[in-house]
C-alpha cells in the first residue's frame, strides 16, 4: 500500500497550486459532468448507423452499457458489504477538493460506471468506446487528484466495470430479449 499513497500523494499534489486546473479537476470529478456526457455518448449512439445493421450493433451497444451499468453497481454493493476502506481525507491530510462522500472508498464506483459503459460500448463500437474510455480515464484520476481516492480504488473500480461489461456482453440470453427490444421499440418508433 506504500506505493499506492505514493501515486495518490503524485496525483493529489497538483491540487491546490492553481485555481485554474482546481476548477478543472472539480469539474470532471463532479458526480454530473462526465457521467452526462457518457449518457449522452449512448443517447447519439442509440440513433448513429449508416445502415441498419450498424444503427442495431450501436443499440446493444447502449443495452449492453446500461445492463454493465446495474451489474457493477451491484457488484460494488456487494463488495462494500464485505470490506469498507476509508477515503484518503479521513487517514490523512490531503488537498481535498469534493465534498466528504461517506461510502466506502474501494473500489471507486465512479470509475466502474464509466468503464461499464466504455467497455461495453468498446465491445461493439472502437471508436465511441475510445472516447467513452477517455472519459472515464478522466473521471478516475480526477477523483485521485480531487483527493476522493486512492489509485488501487480507480484500479478497482476500472477492473470491477470491464469485468462487468464483459460478462453482459458475452451472456447470450440478453442478446435475444436485447433483439426483442430493439424490435418493439422500433414498431413504437423509438429506434
Amino acid at each position: 500500500m506504500a506505493l499506492d499513497w505514493q501515486l495518490f500523494q503524485l496525483c493529489n499534489g497538483i491540487a491546490g497550486r492553481s485555481a485554474v486546473l482546481d476548477n478543472v479537476i472539480r469539474f470532471l470529478m463532479n458526480d454530473y459532468a462526465l457521467a452526462t456526457v457518457l449518457v449522452l455518448g449512448l443517447y447519439a449512439l442509440w440513433f448513429s448507423g449508416h445502415s441498419p445493421a450498424t444503427r442495431e450493433k450501436n443499440q446493444r451497444a447502449v443495452f449492453s452499457a446500461l445492463t454493465a451499468t446495474l451489474a457493477g453497481n451491484l457488484a460494488i454493493k456487494a463488495l462494500n458489504m464485505v470490506y469498507y476502506r476509508p477515503r484518503p481525507f479521513a487517514d490523512h491530510a490531503v488537498r481535498l477538493l469534493f465534498y466528504h462522500p461517506a461510502d466506502s472508498s474501494f473500489p471507486s464506483n465512479a470509475t466502474a460506471v464509466g468503464f461499464a459503459i466504455a467497455t461495453a460500448v468498446w465491445l461493439r463500437n472502437r471508436r465511441a468506446g475510445v472516447a467513452m474510455y477517455v472519459c472515464a480515464a478522466l473521471l478516475g484520476l480526477s477523483r485521485i487528484c480531487g483527493g476522493v481516492h486512492y489509485p488501487s480504488d480507480v484500479l478497482g473500480g476500472a477492473a470491477v466495470g470491464v469485468l462487468s461489461a464483459y460478462l453482459v456482453t458475452k451472456a447470450h440470453f440478453l442478446e435475444r430479449l436485447w433483439t426483442t427490444a430493439i424490435r418493439l421499440m422500433r414498431r413504437l418508433l423509438l429506434a
